[in-house]
């Protein structure tokens, strides 16, 4: 994705809630108040409380400002498992409906309302829980996929695989592939199906993490990662593939950081559960393979103003500052 797009709609938000949520939840509560409307007055009262809760961390992510690591601690929601996950879901269904029947008993009933409430619950429903339930952490079929378009390496141990796509065939510029290994974060950038860009992060030297749901219904998730070097990176996880979950990937990922923090040993066995394979158009014989930049984020180059080598990604989505890098995927 383009640079700053992470910051720009953060910012974007940010504005949204500091110039129209806060005004609008401190009229409700007033005239909630005056009114002696006590539920609306409730309401209001959380969702200006939130909106706090959003701006402070907001304002966090974009300074670049993460608590530092603590192996086991935090992330609760990502650290459930997938059973758990997804009776957590069934719970916020639950309440989702609930409020929707009680509005509509206080006659606060409204389409926009209902709309909301119920397209949020479907989206859960058919969404989130499925690609929680559907995704496996690694299978030989997708990595053998991988290591023949030459993004991982053969023989490369990988513990967690994440796609932001289901077929190569519908590969979209800046699509993400991003594996886990016992010591490393591969970024994998697509300019295309045939080209892209990899990039390493070792976990040892990541000092921060910061989660935040993003996207319609949150369906997607922004990772913002501070390296020891104060190095900031956003990534942005679509979670548009119904066989790849940004929650589970995220729990694999934790379980890496803290293996590394606590020097724990055994990288974990790799899944050999069976899933649909990849389609990509070998059979032709015409289409060639993707062209994989391999570059560490430790030793990526200042300047990127360097033309690329015929047939790769001609720009990758990496700004590199003197002092502090902020690099956004």
């Amino acid at each position: 994705m383009d640079n700053h797009d992470e910051l720009k709609d953060l910012k974007s938000k940010r504005r949204i809630i500091v110039f129209l949520g806060l005004p609008m939840w401190v009229l409700g509560l007033y005239f909630a108040i005056a009114e002696k409307e006590w539920i609306m007055g409730f309401l209001s009262l959380l969702l200006l409380v939130a909106s706090v809760f959003a701006i402070v961390k907001a304002n966090k992510l974009i300074r670049g400002a993460l608590a530092p690591y603590r192996p086991g601690k935090g992330f609760w929601y990502y650290r459930m498992s997938a059973q758990s996950k997804r009776a957590y879901i069934t719970a916020a269904q639950c309440v989702l409906l609930l409020l929707l029947i009680g509005f509509w008993l206080m006659d606060y009933f409204n389409g926009y309302t209902a709309a909301t409430t119920v397209g949020g619950i479907i989206v859960l429903q058919v969404l989130v829980k499925r690609r929680i339930k559907l995704h496996i952490e690694v299978d030989e079929a997708s990595l053998l996929e991988l290591e023949e378009l030459g993004i991982i390496r053969q023989g490369e141990v990988i513990t967690s695989l994440y796609k932001d796509f289901e077929k190569w065939s519908n590969v979209s510029g800046k699509a993400k592939v991003l594996a886990l290994t016992p010591e490393r974060l591969i970024v994998i950038i697509m300019a295309s199906a045939q080209a892209g860009a990899r990039y390493e992060i070792r976990l040892r030297e990541i000092t921060g993490l910061s989660i935040i749901s993003e996207g319609k219904y949150g369906q997607g998730v922004i990772v913002t990662l501070k390296l020891a070097d104060d190095t900031v990176i956003h990534l942005r996880l679509e979670g548009e593939s119904q066989q790849d979950s940004p929650e589970q990937f995220i729990q694999a990922l934790l379980k890496g950081l803290d293996r590394v923090y606590t020097g724990t040993a055994g990288s974990g066995a790799l899944v050999q559960k069976p899933r649909p394979h990849l389609e990509y158009p070998k059979s032709s014989g015409k289409e060639p393979l993707p062209q994989i930049r391999h570059l560490d984020l430790q030793e990526a180059p200042v300047s990127q103003t360097s033309a690329s080598p015929p047939g790769r990604a001609n720009r990758i989505p990496v700004e590199l500052k003197t002092s502090k890098r902020r690099i956004e995927f």
